[in-house]
């Protein structure tokens, strides 16, 4: 019973990785700027010439990497996350089936559907309480270590990722400014209108998972 349980919210997280895939792809062909994290690694991928999946891998490694020697756990869903989400972004960028905006409208139209169906996924994906996402593990590990707000860590460190990749060459325009403002309203939205409260959702660490599939 326990693991036809865990099945079902591997399917649950699955489907919210994908879900947040297409929305992540949505943003990179509307050309009008991206959200912190994908400035990021669209640099990252430029400037030494790899796809954005391997950059996300590589950054979100890197993001649990800190996130653990600051004390903080994480789950078999961030692992998941960090090399699921790669492959169906590569996947879909390498299929072309989401086409490039060129006009500034038709760019934040793409921009805003691509920010709502992160938001969506990332609700499915949190839904299946499997580990904490690697950027969301960061965000609480230093809040933890510093003592400041998740907040304010969350600004700091959006600050210094979007700095980081624009010198790399990701691109920062009007799209960035709107993810920047704007994404953390429209989870909050999301997670309103479908009652859902990240903040009570206890997300499994993998020593948990492990015990709860060993019980009869």
């Amino acid at each position: 019973m326990e693991q036809h349980h865990y099945i079902r919210r591997l399917g649950v997280l699955t489907l919210g990785l994908l879900v947040s895939a297409v929305g992540i792809v949505m943003m990179l062909q509307a050309n009008v700027g991206l959200e912190p994290w994908s400035v990021l690694q669209q640099g990252l991928a430029e400037s030494i010439h790899i796809t954005y999946g391997t950059a996300s891998v590589i950054v979100g490694a890197v993001a649990i990497g800190i996130a653990v020697l600051c004390g903080e756990s994480f789950g078999f869903g961030t692992v998941i996350n960090i090399v699921l989400c790669a492959i169906f972004i590569d996947s879909l960028l390498a299929l072309g089936w989401i086409p490039a905006m060129h006009s500034l409208w038709s760019g934040i139209l793409m921009l805003l559907g691509g920010l709502e169906l992160l938001a969506f996924g990332t609700y499915l994906y949190m839904q299946s309480a499997l580990g904490s996402g690697p950027r969301d593990a960061l965000m609480v590990a230093l809040a933890r270590k510093t003592g400041r707000s998740v907040g304010l860590c969350r600004a700091s460190v959006e600050v210094i990722v979007i700095l980081s990749g624009w010198l790399l060459g990701g691109q920062v325009g009007i799209g960035t400014v709107i993810a920047a403002l704007g994404l953390g309203s429209l989870f909050n939205l999301n997670f309103h209108y479908l009652h859902f409260n990240a903040a009570e959702l206890h997300q499994e660490n993998v020593a948990e998972t492990l015990r709860n599939l060993q019980k009869k």
